[in-house]
């Protein structure tokens, strides 16, 4: 087997090398609430959250948030009451991270990637087509996290009369603490509700 032949096939070996790499695959996040209850026999405000573990993190987020130095929390509150709602960040007791800042934190290294194929394709010319599939695949990859991220994360919102919301906060973990209490707040006349894991469902007269 010639030389040429022994690198084309050392390009085409490294191509279906990176197939697998630079994705990101998260799935949806799960409700942690399913039934909201009879609509208008129980005005009530509804709370439920869930701190991720290194596996949740894997499988909503395709990154290790923890291992960054954040605690996601997915956060659930159904609106079972005539009243839209508000809720933010400034509704915890801790600080809460942006989406766009944790993402920049779990990107790919898109330019370390494709500089260290470019390095090896110096010297061996196939190696130069990987580092331009594994940059383009890299960029696409991290777009798609930024998107996801901003998609999943609680930020300010209000919540419509009988729905509900999903969503995730970033914690730093040396803040977070389980036994946390937030507000949320009726947007038409600024009166508070506090809920909090020991008091996750708050009747409304």
């Amino acid at each position: 087997m010639t030389q040429q032949r022994v690198l084309f096939l050392v390009s085409i070996l490294s191509l279906l090398g990176l197939a697998g790499c630079a994705k990101y695959k998260a799935r949806p996040l799960n409700k942690l609430r399913t039934n909201m209850g009879q609509k208008h026999e129980h005005q009530c405000i509804c709370f439920n959250h869930k701190a991720f573990d290194h596996a949740d993190c894997k499988r909503y987020l395709d990154r290790d948030v923890i291992k960054e130095g954040y605690q996601p929390v997915q956060i659930e509150i159904t609106n079972n009451t005539d009243r839209c709602l508000k809720i933010s960040p400034a509704s915890f007791p801790f600080p809460i991270a942006t989406p766009e800042s944790i993402a920049r934190l779990v990107h790919t290294d898109t330019v370390a990637r494709a500089v260290g194929y470019g390095v090896v394709g110096f010297f061996c010319w196939p190696f130069i087509i990987p580092a331009i599939v594994d940059g383009i695949g890299s960029a696409e990859a991290n777009e798609a996290l930024d998107d996801d991220f901003a998609d999943k994360s609680l930020t300010t919102h209000v919540i419509q009369p009988y729905s509900s919301i999903n969503g995730l906060i970033f914690v730093p973990r040396r803040d977070y603490q389980d036994d946390f209490s937030f507000t949320v707040v009726d947007a038409q006349n600024n009166q508070k509700f506090t809920l909090s894991p020991a008091k996750s469902q708050l009747k409304i007269a």
